[in-house]
């Protein structure tokens, strides 16, 4: 008996290991991306579509999802991105001290910077967005001392934070759809990744696309098919390493 709703899927197992194969080999793709072979636009569509399904704060869907295609302009937000390449790299190789003399360092470093030098030619750039700015942390947690004040010591109100919840909330609503788009490339044969260089320049990235002052600009996924398709999961250290149980340090 198939007691599904009318209209939805039914409940069948995932082939896990296809899911996690899925999963484990979805990459931040910059070197690897096919300039040359168009995307079409109901590909894109398609896996924005996947996106929205993602979970979000309060059911607010709250997300803007902007896609540029235009040689002129995908070139203007490359001069950008450039420029703030420039101030980047010099800040996070000072302080990367010594990391600089790591392999995957060198690697992720060098990627990044290829990256700044094609990204006009990659076939779609997608800005996600989010309807208004990002909370004040230290104004609203200040906000609610003043609402507290007048309330005994004791009472469980002043031992709350409401400042860095509201942080949670924004991005934590925008930053499980965009992982959930780059899942839907991969599974499409295309790659993306994100980078978040445009954002210093978001005023003149607004003013140049049309981005109202009160939408935050999240991020840039650079759209493309991959050259050749053998990703593998990556050098990490073992989950449970990394894990405890209970308490910290356990």
């Amino acid at each position: 008996m198939n007691d599904t709703p009318s209209g939805t899927p039914s409940s069948t197992p995932f082939d896990v290991a296809e899911t996690d194969r899925l999963l484990t080999t979805t990459r931040s793709v910059r070197r690897r991306l096919d300039l040359d072979r168009p995307v079409a636009r109901e590909v894109v569509e398609q896996a924005l579509e996947v996106a929205v399904q993602a979970p979000t704060a309060n059911n607010h869907q709250n997300w803007r999802w902007l896609v540029i295609t235009e040689a002129d302009v995908k070139e203007r937000l490359a001069e950008m991105i450039r420029s703030s390449w420039a101030f980047h790299r010099n800040d996070m190789w000072t302080n990367a001290g010594r990391r600089r003399n790591d392999a995957q360092a060198r690697r992720n470093y060098d990627s990044a910077r290829a990256l700044t030098e094609t990204i006009a030619r990659v076939p779609a750039l997608v800005i996600p967005c989010v309807l208004g700015r990002p909370p004040d942390i230290a104004a609203i947690n200040a906000q609610w001392r003043v609402r507290m004040a007048d309330l005994a010591e004791e009472d469980p109100g002043h031992l709350v934070q409401h400042g860095e919840t509201r942080a949670s909330i924004f991005y934590g609503s925008i930053f499980p759809a965009i992982w959930s788009f780059q899942l839907a490339l991969r599974s499409r044969g295309l790659g993306s990744t994100i980078t978040c260089l445009h954002v210093p320049h978001e005023r003149e990235t607004g003013r140049l696309l049309g981005i109202p002052s009160g939408v935050t600009q999240v991020c840039m996924i650079p759209v493309a098919y991959t050259l050749g398709t053998g990703f593998r999961p990556a050098d990490r250290y073992r989950a449970k390493e990394r894990t405890y149980w209970e308490r910290w340090g356990q």
